[in-house]
């Protein structure tokens, strides 16, 4: 069977999309807190990569960055969607681990943990382990500078282990 590769500005979109799709699922997910709506997000993700990626200019921040920014823009633009805010915020039950693909190592207390927290704070989380981005590329990412992000990043995390006790 032939196989089609399609490529972005010089890049390999199949290479990308493997690399990337769990990160850029489980980001979606951990914000949305919804398995379909996760999905969606990163089928938009991956198409506005493909379409636009070529576009921009090479001294911004990587793929990861750039996959990071258009799957939050995707998530904010649900959430803001009138058809979502009549939805419940939070689903009565919080999701099993089977709601995420490939090798996730989620247990239920780190999705209860989510629960609690902010959309910005599970955003910062997000960042930091699920895409992995350095400080420098966050703080580009939110506009502040990475002292800032390192101080919000350590907030966070005192509260993530008040919220554990």
């Amino acid at each position: 069977m032939n196989h089609m590769v399609f490529h972005s500005g010089g890049i390999d979109f199949e290479a990308v999309y493997d690399a990337y799709y769990d990160r850029v699922f489980k980001y979606a997910y951990t914000l949305l807190l919804n398995r379909h709506d996760a999905e969606d997000v990163t089928a938009e993700t991956f198409l506005t990569f493909l379409q636009r990626y070529q576009c921009r200019d090479p001294d911004n921040p990587g793929i990861a960055a750039y996959l990071t920014r258009v799957a939050h823009n995707r998530a904010v633009n649900l959430m803001t969607s009138f058809a979502y805010r009549k939805r419940t915020e939070l689903p009565s039950e919080l999701p099993d681990e089977k709601d995420f693909t490939g090798s996730l190592d989620a247990s239920d207390l780190v999705l209860r943990l989510y629960a609690k927290l902010k959309i910005e704070e599970r955003e910062l989380l997000n960042m930091r382990y699920v895409m992995e981005l350095k400080d420098r590329e966050i703080a580009s990412l939110l506009g502040l500078s990475e002292k800032a992000v390192n101080k919000r990043y350590q907030r966070l995390l005192a509260k993530c282990r008040e919220l554990l006790e």
